[in-house]
């Protein structure tokens, strides 16, 4: 059984006072190819892990999924970390959420050395996703968890490994950037890009090259109090 989300995004988008304002320019001609054609190339959507007193992370999927023309398999968290009773809880609850609605449950980063497996079974299930559909769409906040002050910060090590693996199937990335101005979330939509990665790099100096080019199309999307060590 599979729930639709993205009717569910755009009712809950609507309860947000004030509304989210959305820069979508230089996007619109991927957006708008998505919505009318059938010609185009899977996609990697990327958002920084922003969070605010009033405005967290699960906001993110669903504004940015209200807006999106398609639906999008986003990596989500397998379960909270250090959350007294709920902790288990939530290992219960998100992975079976996450099925329904056509996400895909990951454990939490930094990594748990007794997760690897439901790690590596989470990485199989998202390529399982790319090599199956003709046009696959995946997000993901490579950071992987809440930064201190919504300020960019360092990616876990095989982010950007796997983000490359991912790259071959959806080769088109979107940058998206969201923080809170003025009292109202923004989000920014970037324009799409490639990957470009020179040859023979040893597998750390690939994992960091790809890991900083992503997070830096993200960083000039957001003011630059934001963008931490990628500004």
């Amino acid at each position: 059984m599979h729930i639709p989300f993205r009717p569910i995004a755009r009712l809950l988008t609507r309860t947000l006072h004030p509304s989210p304002e959305f820069h979508l320019s230089a996007a619109l001609p991927l957006l708008q190819k998505m919505q009318g054609e059938t010609d185009w190339q899977g996609v990697l959507v990327t958002c920084n892990h922003y969070s605010a007193s009033d405005f967290r992370i699960w906001w993110m999927v669903i504004t940015v999924s209200a807006i999106f023309p398609v639906d999008i398999n986003w990596l989500v968290t397998s379960g909270w970390t250090n959350s007294g009773w709920l902790t288990g809880f939530t290992h219960w609850l998100f992975p079976r959420g996450a099925r329904l609605l056509g996400f895909t449950a990951m454990p939490a980063m930094p990594p748990d050395p007794h997760q690897a497996e439901q790690r590596a079974q989470a990485v199989r299930q998202v390529l399982r996703y790319a090599n199956r559909d003709p046009h696959p769409v995946i997000g993901i906040s490579p950071e992987g968890g809440d930064q201190p002050g919504g300020v960019l910060g360092e990616l876990p090590a095989g982010v950007g490994r796997f983000m490359l693996l991912i790259s071959h199937k959806c080769p088109v990335i979107l940058p998206v950037g969201v923080w809170k101005e003025a009292g109202a979330i923004q989000i920014a939509f970037g324009s799409p890009f490639q990957l470009e990665v020179p040859p023979g790099l040893p597998s750390g100096e690939l994992d960091t090259y790809v890991g900083t080019t992503v997070m830096q199309h993200i960083a000039t999307l957001l003011p630059e109090r934001l963008r931490g060590k990628y500004g």
